[in-house]
Parts: C-alpha cells; sequence; structure tokens
C-alpha cells in the first residue's frame, strides 16, 4: 500500500527506526530485515512535539493547530487501551504523519503548513470517531468497495485511485490504485480522509477527485465514484 511504501522510505531517510529484538536462529540478518514503524503511541507523542513547534500566528493556523491538537490529545487517552503491537498498515499511517507535519515546518512556508494541519486534523478527527465507535480501541482497517458509475448504471473497466488527504495537501505525491479494474474493485485502507478519483484505461480521461472519508466504527464501505459525462458505457 502507498502508506508502507512512502513511509519505510521516509523512516530510512530521517533516521526514525525502532531497534529490533535479538533474532531468533535462523532469521535473517538485521540488514536484510525491513525497517519497521514505530507504536502508535510513539508516533501520538512524536505528532504532539511536531505540533509546539508550530508558530502562533496567523488566525488559520491557530485554528488548524487547534483541531489536531484536539483530536491528538483524546487519542493519546484512547491509546492506552490498545494493542501493544497495532497493524502495520496503520502504525505506518501514523508514522507517514509525523513525517509530514516535520517537513511542512522545515518547509518555513506558512501556506503549506496550513494545508498539512488542516489535512492532518481532518484525518485524526476521523480516527477518533473510527476508535470511539469500536469501542475506544484501535479499529483497525475498512475493506472499502468501489463502484464507477454514470447516471445511475454502473461502468466497468475503470481504474481507480486513492490517496491520503495529507499527501494530497503537499502534492507531488504518486497515488496508490485499487488493485483490479472496477466495477466493483476493493482494497483496504486505514481509517481517515481520502481523495479518490477514476480512470478510463482507454481513453486516459480522469474523473474530478472526491474526499472520502473511510470509518465511522465501519468493517466494509461501499463507495460509488462518478465517471465522467460523456463517457461510453
Amino acid at each position: 500500500m502507498l502508506w508502507i511504501r512512502v513511509t519505510l522510505c521516509a523512516l530510512m531517510l530521517t533516521g526514525q527506526c525502532v531497534a529490533f529484538a535479538q533474532a531468533p536462529a535462523g532469521a535473517a540478518p538485521a540488514q536484510d530485515r525491513p525497517v519497521q514503524p514505530p507504536s502508535l503511541r510513539t508516533s501520538l507523542n512524536a505528532l504532539g512535539a511536531s505540533l509546539s513547534r508550530v508558530p502562533n500566528a496567523p488566525v488559520a493556523l491557530d485554528f488548524a493547530r487547534f483541531r489536531v491538537r484536539s483530536a491528538l490529545s483524546r487519542l493519546q487517552q484512547l491509546a492506552a487501551n490498545w494493542p501493544a503491537e497495532s497493524p502495520l498498515d496503520y502504525r505506518t499511517n501514523m508514522s507517514t504523519s509525523v513525517t509530514l507535519l516535520d517537513r511542512a515546518l522545515a518547509a518555513r512556508d506558512t501556506a503549506r503548513l496550513i494545508a498539512v494541519l488542516q489535512a492532518l486534523g481532518d484525518d485524526l478527527e476521523v480516527k477518533l470517531e473510527h476508535c470511539t465507535k469500536s469501542g475506544g480501541k484501535l479499529g483497525g482497517s475498512v475493506v472499502v468497495s468501489v463502484r464507477t458509475v454514470q447516471g445511475g448504471h454502473e461502468i466497468r473497466n475503470w481504474q481507480v485511485f486513492y490517496l491520503p488527504k495529507i499527501f494530497d495537501a503537499i502534492g507531488g505525491t504518486t497515488p496508490d490504485r485499487f488493485p483490479k479494474l472496477s466495477s466493483p474493485t476493493s482494497e483496504t485502507l486505514v481509517p481517515g480522509r481520502y481523495v479518490m478519483w477514476v480512470r478510463d484505461t482507454n481513453s486516459d480521461r480522469t474523473s474530478d477527485k472526491t474526499t472520502v472519508k473511510v470509518g465511522e466504527g465501519k468493517k466494509e464501505l461501499l463507495l460509488d465514484l462518478s465517471v465522467p459525462v460523456g463517457s461510453p458505457r
């Protein structure tokens, strides 16, 4: 998945890695084992530390930071009930948020920082709601099934692309896509806010981007994405 691919590279570049326990006999050498993302609690605490470095102005920046801080504080409280070894995709997802916020802070671009904080606030609020509706614990991933439609009719053989909203906010990131052509096609995603769109494999026509909420305590989610008007049925 995109989260895993991008974050593992980011972690190796920034030196954020987790010490491995002593490997059992017959295990692969340490240099051959993949870098593991940190625990959720570690990433949440790192987000809090990064958030403390956000400047106090302008007003839009203050409000975006307030949203992130509010959701983050509640997630940190809930983290006491989360399993020690949370799923890899979820840990990777959260670790990537830390990396992207740190990059936005280092860039010293106020507009970019506001966009990243707004996207991060959206994402954390969805995660918080999902955790709450899942009993106050880590809610796990959601199986997202997408149908491509036009005028109420299902249209087949379109590629479905997705990108976490925080990546869309920074731009210049290659999206991931659902494993099969529509329709329907399914992918397992970590709760959060995403942007999705579709592309015709024959003409390369693409639809407008749609912001999608993945969570709400659900284990499965069915979405309809519209193909461009005038596309063959």
